[in-house]
């Protein structure tokens, strides 16, 4: 396998912890296929991975290594990149990528803006974090700095379906305009309006969901055809809504005025 970088392991990956093998060709999970590569590992510190999973230090994990990799024996101690496999009382992971402990843990100082060291993982998931922003920052039609003066519901025609938006309409007034214009040649300090999804259903929990007098950084998008007679602009990305420091490092990148 060729040497990739920690963002590319973390890129891959939905999980990352260090970890040491306890047991090999073994699971304790059932419904998992088991061979040479199969090991349990006692999860020594969680480093990354989704909301809500639960993956505690010291709960035992089974693992399939990945073939590109030597095997582990018992005793060795590594820090893993897997997504997951089987779900069930506990849980089963893909390997697709590894590094030393101590790799992994050294404190750096590379995390612009941190108070305190952090790790190698925990700077390239910052990395990535940013990459993110700065792709879909780059996209946005308006980038704004501003604070939240109105709330409205939309006026529902029919009853709620499933899945159902719940459309709300937010006003922004700007006092920074970063990228793009406001509408009909507004100068800084007007206002614009932006459609959300209020919903706290499964397919809109991530949406933003404005407050009143809320402020910060607001990466606005056109809104789809569907929604354009609501507001010219939409929020319904997860990263739409963001702290206002980001607008220096967004400066910094060079996606924003």
């Amino acid at each position: 396998m060729a040497e990739q970088t920690l963002k590319d392991l973390l890129a891959s990956a939905n999980l990352a912890f260090t970890g040491a093998v306890e047991e090999v060709g073994r699971s304790i999970l059932e419904g998992v296929e088991v061979d040479d590569r199969t090991v349990v590992v006692r999860v020594a510190q969680p480093l990354h991975g989704p909301p809500g999973l639960g993956l505690p230090e010291g709960s035992r994990i089974t693992i399939q290594l990945s073939s590109d990799l030597p095997p582990l024996g018992p005793g060795a101690q590594a820090t893993f990149f897997a997504n997951g496999w089987v779900y069930g009382d506990s849980l089963a992971v893909t390997e697709v990528g590894r590094i030393g402990v101590e790799e992994a843990a050294a404190p750096t100082a590379e995390l612009a803006g941190a108070e305190e060291t952090v790790s190698p993982v925990e700077a390239a998931v910052a990395e990535l974090a940013d990459d993110e922003l700065v792709e879909h920052a780059s996209d946005a039609d308006l980038v704004i700095r501003a604070q939240v003066t109105g709330l409205a519901q939309v006026p529902k025609e029919e009853p709620p379906k499933e899945h159902d938006p719940d459309w709300w309409i937010a006003t922004l007034a700007a006092d920074v305009v970063a990228r793009g214009e406001l509408p009909e040649g507004a100068e800084e300090g007007g206002t614009v309006t932006a459609v959300y999804a209020n919903s706290l259903d499964v397919r809109w929990r991530k949406s933003p969901k404005p407050k009143a007098g809320q402020g910060g950084l607001w990466l606005l998008h056109r809104a789809r055809e569907e929604l354009a007679g609501f507001a010219p602009y939409e929020l319904v990305h997860p990263v739409d809504v963001q702290p206002s420091i980001e607008l220096d490092m967004l400066r910094d990148r060079g996606v924003v005025e």
